[in-house]
């Protein structure tokens, strides 16, 4: 990944990145937005030494492009220095630009959008395992993250716009895998359970 000029930058964020809680930069601002021409897909996660996925048979998020569909996320202003700790972050991730016809923010919110990124997964290697498991805390993490930005009825907008979705889950909640899980409420983890049941979706 190629360093960048400019004191900030900006990225989008589709799945952990909208649970503002889990950014570890000193972000500038935070503002919901729309990505067009873009959908959410579950891939199958490979091994990776030194991180949460230190096996194989993890599903992460990434996103595909789509023509006819737009995702809801949200637009973190960052500062340039910020990208090597974010490219760390998004290890299995290639960072690409973002023109700016493809965003529409939500508010009336100033931002320089010269430099917007979007993190798109790595070719996956397929020798991978052909139905990998949804990580319980990570999807908390994000539901948690759409339902704080975008209301209850994002929740259900977001299984929609993702493929993959009928995936078993590895409930993992009592004793989180995912090293940036937050804290949720009794009744958050009862919406969500609604939502991606234990066992996860069943085939649409």
């Amino acid at each position: 990944m190629n360093d960048v000029c400019g004191t900030t930058i900006n990225y989008f964020g589709y799945g952990s990145l909208v649970n503002l809680e889990t950014l570890q930069t000193p972000y500038v601002s935070a503002q919901p937005a729309t990505l067009k021409g873009w959908k959410r897909v579950w891939l199958s996660r490979p091994e990776l030494k030194n991180s949460f996925a230190s096996f194989a048979g993890l599903a992460f998020l990434s996103v595909t492009p789509s023509r006819e569909t737009q995702i809801e996320g949200m637009l973190v202003q960052d500062y340039a220095s910020s990208l090597p700790s974010l490219d760390d972050r998004e290890a299995l991730y290639d960072r690409v630009e973002l023109p700016d016809h493809a965003l529409l923010l939500h508010s009336d919110g100033a931002v320089n959008r010269d430099q917007s990124y979007l993190y798109v997964a790595q070719p996956i290697d397929t020798t991978l395992p052909e139905k990998p498991k949804i990580l319980r805390s990570y999807l908390d993490v994000v539901f948690q993250g759409y339902l704080q930005n975008f209301g209850e009825a994002s929740l259900s907008r977001f299984v929609e716009t993702t493929d993959n979705f009928a995936l078993d889950v590895l409930e993992d909640r009592e004793n989180p895998i995912y090293p940036r899980a937050t804290k949720c409420s009794r009744s958050e983890f009862k919406l969500f359970d609604a939502i991606v049941p234990t066992g996860g979706l069943v085939s649409r």
